[in-house]
């Protein structure tokens, strides 16, 4: 008699449950996902006061008020927040360029001191100065800078971020740069990591524009595509970078090879480059300091969301983008830090938030949503984030506050 051989099929292990009881509130944010983050009133954050939470590693499986929490959950290993902390969605921070070497602190002197953005660009400085050091750094050096930058956006109540490439423009230091998000994501499996490649970020000096362009369309974007290294392709279109003309055959060639698209859009100047990103379908259009009337009837009429960055607006000494005109229009709106060296030294969120309150006029709810919801739609990741019910992922954050408004009072704590 043989003894059969062959490979045992194992049963999926059980998940193993905590809880969290007695949460001052949960904020399941329900109401805001019902409106699709449009029109959004205070109520909508839907705080359940008194609350509970039940969750594995990965999955809510129950939540409420504490009072009702099942009899089948009783023995689960729960922790009181005796009603002094209150739980929400991990904060969502949907555009950042996370990824770069060196650093530009004289030229932020500089601009105290009068000096443009436009300016010091034109000397070769700005971008192109980030280029330099970040072309000289190695992919190892590039991956600590960015791991130490992750851990501080953590402590922030980031659970998710959006990381861009642009700091490389030619190819192989933007695919270095995208390597290091690959990387990221084995290094801190607690957060998600999206990346997005921003070749298109400006144009490198030793080369010229039709040249670049074509090698992005041709060689880059479908080389991250076959490598899965980019959920997302970002153009800069705006004065002195790419016109509507370049922006749309880089977006389209992404389009064409399964990335999808977001737009750095009138930021410096109104280019109406929101309105191509909301034609194209784009999942945002950011920045919009200088969007028209019709850029905001376009992004309101339209899936596309508005990433707004009060962050950049406060370190240029420039107009903030016009919240209200788009959320009076019916426009999604996310806020998120643009963390990078230039323009916005920060990865501080809830600072944003509370730019957003003085300065853009938007109630707890728009912005609630704006780093919750509106930006998982940004990174189209709205079907699992965003929002806390059964099934969504367990990426929710206990605040050391009793209410979420908290957050954004406290000015950069």
């Amino acid at each position: 008699m043989t003894k059969k051989t062959g490979t045992t099929k194992k049963s999926p292990a059980t998940p193993v449950l905590s809880a969290f009881t007695h949460a001052s509130y949960v904020y399941t944010g329900e109401m805001i996902r019902k409106k699709d983050g449009r029109k959004l009133e205070p109520a909508d954050v839907s705080a359940v006061e008194d609350g509970a939470i039940v969750f594995d590693q990965k999955k809510i499986h129950w939540i409420g008020p504490a009072r009702e929490l099942p009899k089948i959950y009783k023995s689960v290993k729960a922790t009181d927040l005796k009603r002094k902390q209150a739980i929400m969605p991990g904060l969502i921070d949907s555009h950042t360029h996370l990824v770069f070497a060196g650093s530009r602190a004289q030229e932020f002197a500089r601009r105290c001191a009068g000096a443009t953005y436009q300016e010091i660009a034109d000397e070769g400085g700005g971008i192109l100065t980030t280029v330099n050091a970040t072309r000289e750094a190695s992919e190892a050096e590039l991956f600590e800078l960015a791991l130490k930058r992750a851990l501080i956006a953590y402590r922030y109540g980031i659970r998710t971020i959006e990381c861009k490439s642009g700091y490389g423009l030619d190819h192989d230091a933007e695919m270095k740069c995208l390597k290091v998000v690959k990387h990221l994501r084995e290094a801190l499996p607690q957060m998600t990591f999206v990346s997005t490649y921003l070749g298109a970020h400006a144009f490198p000096k030793d080369r010229r524009r039709t040249e670049y362009i074509d090698e992005m369309v041709r060689k880059t974007i479908p080389e991250v595509a076959e490598k899965s290294l980019a959920e997302f392709c970002d153009v800069f279109i705006d004065e002195g970078y790419y016109s509507i003309e370049e922006g749309e055959r880089v977006l389209r060639a992404a389009k064409k090879a399964g990335i999808k698209t977001k737009v750095h859009a009138d930021e410096l100047a109104n280019t109406e480059s929101a309105h191509l990103a909301a034609k194209l379908g784009a999942n945002s259009a950011d920045h919009l300091l200088k969007i028209s009337d019709y850029g905001v009837e376009s992004l309101a009429e339209s899936s596309t969301v508005a990433t707004l960055l009060p962050g950049t607006a406060l370190y240029l000494k420039e107009n903030f983008a016009p919240a209200r005109d788009l959320l009076d229009k019916g426009a999604k709106v996310a806020i998120a830090t643009d963390f990078n060296p230039g323009t916005c030294y920060s990865l501080n969120l809830p600072l944003m938030m509370n730019l957003s309150a003085l300065y853009m006029k938007m109630n707890s709810a728009e912005i609630f949503a704006g780093v919750t919801y509106s930006a998982a739609c940004a990174l189209g990741l709205e079907a699992t984030k965003g929002t806390l019910d059964v099934g969504m992922d367990s990426d929710f954050v206990v605040l050391p506050y009793d209410c979420f408004e908290e957050m954004y009072y406290r000015l950069g704590w």
